[in-house]
This record gives structure tokens, sequence and C-alpha cells, in this order.
């Protein structure tokens, strides 16, 4: 797994912790800990409890604070949605 891209200290740090976190993982997985990021920048306390044993991922939660920078860490994993998305209609 891989990463390259330009962007804030934020994007870059969040598509690290992406690449860390699905090492591994299937595609099912990928998805489903996409959607938990997703939720955990949304302020859901479930998605933030699931996450805690996800490696720095726990750490994003603090980017809440600034609700401008959210859509920051999310590209990268929005660009792995979308990525995904695309893979599965082929």
């Amino acid at each position: 797994v891989g990463l390259q891209g330009e962007g804030c200290s934020i994007n870059q740090a969040s598509g690290s912790m992406l690449t860390e976190a699905i090492k591994g993982k299937t595609l099912r997985e990928i998805r489903a800990l996409t959607d938990q990021v997703r939720m955990l920048m949304q302020g859901d306390p479930e998605a933030e409890s699931q996450l805690s044993s996800e490696g720095d991922l726990p750490n994003l939660v603090g980017v809440r604070e600034y609700p401008v920078r959210i859509k920051c860490a999310l590209l990268p994993w929005s660009a792995l949605d979308d990525s995904l998305s695309k893979l599965s209609e082929n």
C-alpha cells in the first residue's frame, strides 16, 4: 500500500494513517473502515469507540475542533472510496 499526493499536513497525515490502517484488510473491511472514519469525523461516538484499536486513526478526532479542516482529513478516504467504487464496477 502506498500513497502519493499533495496537500496540507492534515491531509498528508490522514493519508499516511489510511495506508497503515488498510494493510492486510479485505475490500469489505476497507469499505467498513472508510465508513467508520467518515462517521468519526461527523462526531459519532460509536465510530470513535470502534476505531480505538486502529493505530493512530483515533487521533483524527482532534480535527473535528476545526470543521473547515474535516474535508482535508477525509480527502484520502474519499479518494480510496471512489477508487474502490470504480474497481467494483469492472
